[in-house]
């Protein structure tokens, strides 16, 4: 791990933007950071549309936050990133290219970004490395995701090298927790395990559809667990390389069904 800081990054006293605020990550993130002696901003979705450049940089020239966290993105499963892919590209690549840009316009002294185990090859070796990014094909079903996440993992790559940003970025695996999306279009695997479940329960079905084999391995990460780390990703921190962060314990669909 490539760690420039001589000294940890102290957050007391700054203040800190959460993009991303309402969802699971960026509202786990908050309720760490309340814990800190830091400022707060809060700007709700409707206030503040991420994918709008100018609106983007007029709040970053009026706030001037110290700190951005980038937890904001537009988010699925399979069935929603194979239906919109056009969307889960384009609102991803201009959600962090607004943002990074506009933190190096305006000075921010630091900038976590985060990415999605998905980034990965689809047959890369487990346990999955930093070095595995870009070595082979994506998963196709998620692939619209991860290429932006990719190029959001590279923006930070390039505004620390080219105007020495302290941009960093790391990647959770398959998270769970207070704030999770059960929509069954558009959830992810613990969700919807738990949405069919439910219906199942209350139906009186001896049994629930799971899509595939159930053989493929996942590891998962609460939620807060995962606030913790990028607390402190952003206090001692701050590598060029984009940080993996999970529980290194994995299990398969079926069992976790």
């Amino acid at each position: 791990m490539d760690n420039s800081h001589k000294t940890p990054f102290c957050l007391a006293g700054k203040k800190i933007w959460v993009a991303g605020q309402t969802g699971m990550v960026g509202s786990a993130v908050l309720k760490r950071l309340a814990s800190e002696d830091c400022e707060l901003f809060m700007v709700e979705r409707p206030e503040l549309d991420l994918r709008d450049q100018k609106a983007v940089r007029s709040w970053l020239n009026k706030n001037k936050p110290d700190v951005i966290v980038v937890a904001a993105a537009t988010v699925g499963g399979i069935l929603a990133n194979s239906s919109r892919p056009a969307e889960f590209l384009y609102d991803n690549l201009a959600i962090e290219t607004n943002i990074i840009h506009g933190a190096y316009e305006i000075g921010v002294q630091k900038l976590l970004f985060l990415g999605s185990a998905c980034i990965y090859p689809r047959d890369a070796s487990q346990p999955m490395s930093e070095e595995a990014l870009l070595t082979g094909p994506l998963e196709p079903t998620n692939q619209w995701y991860a290429v932006a996440k990719i190029a959001g993992i590279k923006l930070c790559e390039a505004y620390r090298k080219q105007y020495q940003c302290d941009f960093i970025s790391a990647q959770p695996n398959n998270l769970y927790g207070a704030g999770d999306n059960f929509d069954p279009d558009t959830s992810h695997v613990i969700p919807a395990l738990i949405v069919k479940a439910h219906a199942a329960k209350t139906t009186v079905q001896s049994s629930i559809e799971i899509w595939g084999t159930g053989s493929p391995m996942r590891e998962f990460l609460h939620v807060d667990d995962l606030a913790d780390a990028l607390v402190h990703l952003l206090k001692t921190y701050s590598g060029l390389t984009h940080i993996n962060i999970g529980t290194g314990e994995e299990i398969s669909i079926h069992e976790l069904a």
